[in-house]
């Protein structure tokens, strides 16, 4: 099912560290809930951090360094941010690649375990992988969902639920008042397939849906797909969340043609689905705090 526009826009945002340019802001609100997206360039290579008046200023790069135990996807985009808020609480939901690389097995190699025959048969000359000091998850799969954040006298409670998006509503060709989609990370690892994690999200007159979408392809091994939709309407205290993983080896796409193989939204159609989770987020006062 596909809610979205499918473009080439490109938007980014912040996690809290020093800023080298002003980041391109949009903001939007409908009902009780307000949409921040912020948009600036890739992370840089290198140290940053500046002192003023004798306090140091920490750079992303080193935020980010000093946070994870793994090395940085080749491309981080560690402003592209977006931030869902209800007004009411101060509660939100919000997405960052910081967040997202910090779920990656920083300790395991995965795709060498699960596909052990095909890894041995097609990666036997991989420098990228047999001189990774380390091993860790080089693929950057995530499981990463978006990060819940509750405010003071409020909190997120999650549950399961068999609630979904009002499909009707979704459907509908109403006027698109927000639009955007934007890289959280990206790496092709070391030219053996691609490693992607992408944010969308379209704002209507009554409503907001969020997707985040991660898709991995190993050349000649295997290709997995992510796809965790967020869904609230205007005036609801709560959020739909529906996570749904799709995976095969490429041994069981071996009818499909290279371009099929290539085409990162196509390919969903391809996949079976090994994995789908409802849940329901409510904003509710927390009368403990």
């Amino acid at each position: 099912q596909h809610y979205f526009i499918q473009s080439n826009l490109s938007m980014t945002t912040t996690v809290k560290s020093l800023a080298i340019r002003p980041a391109r802001e949009d903001c939007q609100t409908i009902g009780q809930w307000e949409v921040l997206a912020r948009q600036s360039h890739i992370l840089r290579s290198s140290c940053k951090c500046q002192e003023i008046n004798g306090n140091v200023i920490k750079c992303n790069y080193c935020t980010y360094s000093s946070s994870l135990s793994i090395p940085l996807p080749e491309m981080t985009f560690d402003r592209n941010t977006l931030s869902i808020k209800h007004l009411k609480s101060k509660c939100s939901l919000q997405f960052n690649a910081l967040e997202a690389l910090k779920l990656v097995d920083d300790k395991n190699d995965v795709i060498k375990v699960s596909y052990a025959q095909e890894w041995l048969a097609k990666r036997q000359d991989s420098s990228h992988i047999k001189n990774t000091p380390n091993p860790f998850d080089w693929t950057y799969t995530t499981r990463y969902t978006g990060s819940l954040c509750p405010s003071e006298g409020y909190k997120m409670v999650e549950s399961v639920t068999t609630q979904e998006p009002d499909q009707e509503k979704l459907l509908r060709r109403d006027k698109i008042l927000y639009h955007t989609e934007h890289v959280l990370f990206e790496d092709e690892l070391a030219d053996n397939g691609s490693s992607k994690l992408v944010l969308k999200c379209r704002v209507m007159s009554d409503f907001v849906l969020v997707l985040l979408r991660f898709y991995l392809r190993v050349d000649r091994v295997m290709v997995r797909v992510q796809e965790t939709r967020w869904y609230v309407e205007s005036e609801w205290d709560y959020l739909l969340r529906e996570v749904v993983e799709r995976e095969a080896g490429c041994g069981d796409l071996g009818h499909l043609e290279n371009s099929d193989l290539f085409d990162e939204w196509g390919i969903n159609q391809h996949l079976p689905v090994v994995r789908k989770e409802l849940a329901r987020v409510d904003v509710v006062p927390d009368v403990g705090s």
